[in-house]
């Protein structure tokens, strides 16, 4: 959780698997962002400060192609009458093509997906966090814990024995380097070192593509 100056609290997390309770889940967030800015005594109505639930997708979760996905509470006599209790769920869809986002934001969705990006002040300060953070411990056990998840996952598909097997290593692999963050660049890297033997650099970017 994230809160700003202005008392705005935010819960940001990426979400790598298009699951169908999403929204749901959202909710909870949204509600535990409410629960822990209740009022306290003598506290008026209007000190309560706005709440953002807000998920980076890596695929598109309505299906209607918009870069943003914005979700406030409506009429449904009039969804033009809205409840203005300040609470907002936001999905950023970095498949989207619909729509426009502030271009730091547009570097983030670029980023994500393995394409080059501006230089930009946003973009810049989001790699110089990355680059400080592989030079962390906590960093540099999770490229240990990534490298024993690969070699485990290689070695499910070898033991099954079947191109389906290496096949479900490899989604394996992009799954769990996704939860850990990683773009799509260094996971393309990552899985060239463990199945460049087996699959050509093509079918390694269409898995990743799938995915």
């Amino acid at each position: 959780m994230i809160t700003d100056s202005r008392g705005r609290r935010y819960n940001v997390e990426m979400q790598v698997a298009n699951k169908r309770d999403m929204d749901k889940r959202a909710r909870q967030y949204l509600f535990k962002l409410m629960e822990d800015g209740f009022l306290r005594r003598r506290q008026e109505y209007e000190e309560l400060h706005a709440a953002y639930v807000i998920f980076i997708l890596p695929f598109d979760p309505k299906g209607k192609g918009l870069k943003r996905y914005s979700f406030v509470y409506t009429a449904k006599e009039d969804p033009s009458v809205e409840l203005n209790d300040g609470s907002e769920i936001i999905y950023l869809n970095t498949k989207g093509t619909k729509g426009k986002v502030k271009p730091g934001l547009d570097d983030l969705y670029r980023l994500i997906e393995g394409k080059p990006t501006s230089n930009g002040k946003f973009i810049s300060r989001v790699k110089e966090t990355m680059n400080n953070y592989r030079r962390t411990e906590e960093w540099r056990k999770h490229v240990m814990n990534t490298e024993e998840v690969a070699e485990a996952s290689k070695q499910l598909g070898m033991e099954e024995g079947k191109k389906e097997g290496l096949i479900t290593g490899v989604q394996n692999l992009i799954s769990v380097l996704r939860d850990y963050g990683e773009d799509n660049q260094n996971i393309l890297q990552q899985l060239k070192q463990k199945y460049g033997n087996t699959f050509s650099d093509k079918q390694l970017e269409d898995f990743l593509k799938q995915s």
